[in-house]
């Protein structure tokens, strides 16, 4: 059992999957659900993004993996924290629901020709390269599967900020909210978080940076509000 930092949740990692890392805290970190959003977790893994979503206690959770047992893993994970949600073997090209109000993703983005680079793991393999996701079709199936007024929420490293920013706008989707992760105060842009609105909004809101070494310095997290059982 691992703690969930920032959270009063604990999960259980396979051990064989993909494990989260800091960019599945800063992106836990930054999604800031209200408790009338229906929020959808692409690529859900462990549900670690579903558990942080919870914290705020959003109207209902939903995930989509690509594996059985990821799934299956998710659900153990969001139960045993008091939680529950429509989960789902599905791929994002695949999938067909109603439009959400907060799609969320921790998405690959190593891109390479050659196999030998590629880890034979299937669950690390999915998780770390764009062989099953890429930029281009996480943005033209999340705005998709968006409400009018819905966002999405993601983690790219920042030297991808300039490609990133492109797909999303080819797709019509526009940057809103966005963070900046250092490695230490005087140390180089590691990460953007970014969320992304419909409309091509006039004001983009920055949020303080956010430095890694500095991560774990303040333990406290909100009150969980939970989700509603009927609504999830």
């Amino acid at each position: 059992m691992d703690y969930l930092y920032k959270t009063p949740y604990r999960i259980r990692q396979g051990k064989e999957m993909y494990h989260f890392s800091c960019d599945s805290e800063l992106l836990g970190r930054f999604l800031t659900p209200r408790p009338e959003d229906t929020v959808l977790d692409i690529g859900t893994n462990n549900g670690v993004l579903l558990l942080y979503a919870f914290l705020h206690g959003p109207k209902s959770l939903s995930g989509i993996d690509l594996f059985d047992e990821v799934i299956e893993l998710a659900k153990e994970n969001l139960e045993q924290n008091g939680a529950f949600g429509d989960l789902r073997v599905c791929s994002l090209q695949e999938y067909e629901g109603d439009p959400f109000s907060l799609v969320v993703c921790n998405p690959p983005f190593f891109t390479s020709t050659k196999e030998s680079l590629k880890s034979r793991n299937p669950y690390r393999r999915a998780a770390r390269f764009t062989d099953t996701l890429t930029p281009r079709e996480l943005f033209v199936h999340s705005r998709r599967l968006l409400c009018s007024e819905g966002r999405l929420d993601v983690i790219y490293p920042h030297e991808m900020m300039d490609e990133i920013l492109s797909e999303a706008e080819s797709a019509g989707l526009y940057l809103s909210r966005l963070q900046v992760a250092y490695d230490h105060r005087r140390g180089k842009a590691k990460r953007a978080l970014m969320e992304f609105v419909r409309r091509n909004e006039e004001h983009l809101h920055v949020l303080p940076c956010v430095y890694l070494d500095r991560l774990h310095e303040d333990g406290s997290y909100p009150e969980p509000r939970g989700t509603d059982d009927s609504e999830a």
